[in-house]
This record gives structure tokens, sequence and C-alpha cells, in this order.
């Protein structure tokens, strides 16, 4: 059961979450609509799509920008109780500092719990719906770009790897295939086409030439068409999903991973991605965790050195979030070292500010 000193410190610190939430968003919209407006005119997109784009994009800013939400909120609503000598009061009375933080902690908890759900389950899909409207609505990218995709590269063992230049995602069919062999270094084998085409559960070159390469020689063989069974990859494999996959759901993205692995694609910078899903929604908590304790004991320079403090330190923790993320996709750090190491260095922060804070 919730007692009254818990309800009354989440309504402030909620009212102050859905405050901060709409007031910020609103203002991001605005920016937005500012840098998209050209595309609104020139290509006449409907006041629907635009509503319904801004109602897709909403849930963008809220799954991007809830932990500097959180941030605000916990700041602004602990700052004003401070300043009304609430906090001291619940002090005086003999709540201690735990005490008074205990609320806001076990729900951010709870929050971060929420936020994996919707990452999870509810975003990716609104995600993509956004994605379509931006690049085939507002900017009216054309179908042909929509079903092609470009630059693929795929190993299927470590001497031997081909390039496809263009893939129609529709037609199944792709143009300027390279497949290169090699042996200690050395290329063995080139084989050229124009065309690869998925064609009875297999994948066929048409139009090609074969090159096999030796000390002495050069056999060279042109052909219309030729088996590329080594080919294992399916049709959808080639597939690249709508928007970044940072914004892909847990599953989806450990399905993409896994093919990338499977076909010897680059998949490191997404590995990264795929263990920041589970670290980056704790970042509200430790937040929370940094911030209720400066706000919550002013000292000289009143309210606003406090929340300058905070709101500091915060920062910085969001900054190097992001530096040690970019030393993870570098391969500069281990994936799992680069999503938890600074959430683990900034959780022992804010227990030592916790601790150190006059209770």
């Amino acid at each position: 059961m919730l007692k009254v000193i818990d309800r009354y410190l989440l309504r402030y610190f909620i009212m102050a979450l859905i405050t901060v939430t709409v007031g910020i968003g609103i203002l991001i919209v605005i920016i937005n609509m500012i840098e998209e407006l050209r595309h609104f005119i020139d290509h006449h997109v409907s006041l629907l799509d635009i509503l319904t784009y801004y109602a897709y994009f909403a849930g963008w800013v809220i799954k991007s920008f809830l932990p500097v939400f959180v941030l605000l909120a916990a700041l602004i609503s602990i700052g004003i109780l401070a300043r009304r000598n609430e906090i001291l009061a619940m002090k005086a009375s003999g709540l201690s500092l735990y005490r008074i933080a205990a609320p806001l902690l076990v729900f951010c908890l709870l929050l971060s719990a929420a936020r994996i759900y919707y990452n999870e389950i509810i975003f990716p899909e609104g995600n993509k719906r956004r994605v379509e409207i931006k690049e085939f609505t507002i900017k009216k990218q054309s179908e042909k770009k929509r079903q092609t995709t470009h630059n693929i590269y795929r190993q299927v063992d470590k001497n031997f790897f081909y390039t496809i230049q263009a893939y129609n995602i529709a037609k199944m069919e792709g143009n300027d295939i390279k497949l290169y062999r090699s042996k200690e270094n050395k290329l063995t084998e080139l084989i050229t086409a124009k065309k690869l085409r998925f064609t009875d559960q297999n994948w066929m070159l048409y139009d090609g030439a074969h090159r096999i390469f030796s000390d002495s020689a050069e056999t060279y063989n042109v052909f219309d068409s030729m088996s590329a069974a080594y080919i294992k990859e399916m049709p959808s494999d080639f597939e690249v999903p709508l928007g970044k996959p940072e914004d892909m759901g847990y599953a989806e993205l450990e399905h993409y991973i896994n093919t990338m692995k499977r076909t010897g694609g680059p998949y490191i910078r997404e590995l990264v991605d795929l263990r920041l899903k589970l670290s980056y929604p704790l970042t509200s908590f430790i937040v929370i965790l940094i911030c209720v304790p400066i706000a919550s004991n002013p000292r000289r320079g009143g309210i606003a050195v406090s929340f300058a403090q905070g709101a500091g330190i915060a920062l910085l923790y969001f900054v190097a979030f992001k530096v040690v993320q970019s030393f993870g996709y570098n391969e500069k750090l281990p994936p799992d070292i680069a999503a938890w190491l600074i959430n683990g260095i900034f959780f022992l922060i804010g227990l030592f500010i916790m601790f150190r804070t006059r209770k």
C-alpha cells in the first residue's frame, strides 16, 4: 500500500514528468515540422498524412528522450519541494533521504520495465509506419528505390565471398554480381555476372564470365547461365529493414544479427544496439539516483545551483554513454562492456552521492 507521503511525492513527480514531456515534445515536433515544411509543400502532403506522421513521431520522441524528461522532472519536482522546505520538514519528521527517494526509484524501475516492453512490442511497428510515411509520402521516394537494396556483401567462408551491386526485392533479382575465391591471400577464382535470379528454390547466374587463376595460367569461360547453389541465403535475407537497427524490436534485431553472422556480413554495431536495448532503459533509474539527493539538498546558491549540478552530472552521464557506445561500434570495446560500463560507473556514483548527502 502506498502511504500518503509516497502518493504526494509521486504526484509531484508525475505531474512534472507529464508537463516536461508534453512541453519539450511539442517543441521537438515544431522544430521537425519546420525542417520538413519544404517537403510538405513541394510534395502536396495531405493534412491527414502529416497528422498521422506526427502521431507516430511522438512515439519516437518518447522512446528517444524519456531519460532526459525523467531528469528534468526529478530536478523540477524535488527542487520545488526543497524550495518550499517540504523536504526539510519530511527529514525533521524522521524520514531519511532513502525513504524519500524510495517511491521515485521504484517508480523509475517500473518505468524502465515498461520502456523495455514499449520498445519491444509497441514501438517497432509504429516506427516502421513513421519511416514509410516519411520516405514514401513526405519525401516521395520512388517505388523502385523502395524495392531496391544496394552494395550487398556476403561471405560464404573465410576464402569465398561475393558482392551484389543492386538487388530488387520484389523481383528477387540482383545486378552486377562478383564472386571471389582465394587461397593463401591470392585470388584463385573470379565469377562475374550481370544478373542473379532466384528460380525454383535456387540461385542462378546469367550472362557472365568464370575465371580460374593459377601460377602458370588463367582459364577464362563465358556462360549464359550457371547455378549458384553455394549462395545459401533466401531472398528475404537480402531485404534491408526500414528504419535504423536500434529502432527494431529485440527479437527482430537478434534475427538480423544472426543472419549477418551466418552470411559473413558486418554485425558488431547491431550487436551493441542489441545489448543497449536492456541497458539504456535503466538510465531513467540511474538519473533519479543521482539527481534526487542533489535537488533535495540545495546549498549555497540555492535551487538554481542544485539544478545545474544535477543537470551537469546527468549530461556527463549521457555524453559518456554515447562515447562508450561509439567505442563498441568501432570494436574498441566488447559489446557487453560498451552497453553496461557507464551504467555501472554512474550507478556507483549515484550511490556515493546518496550516501554522502545529508540525510
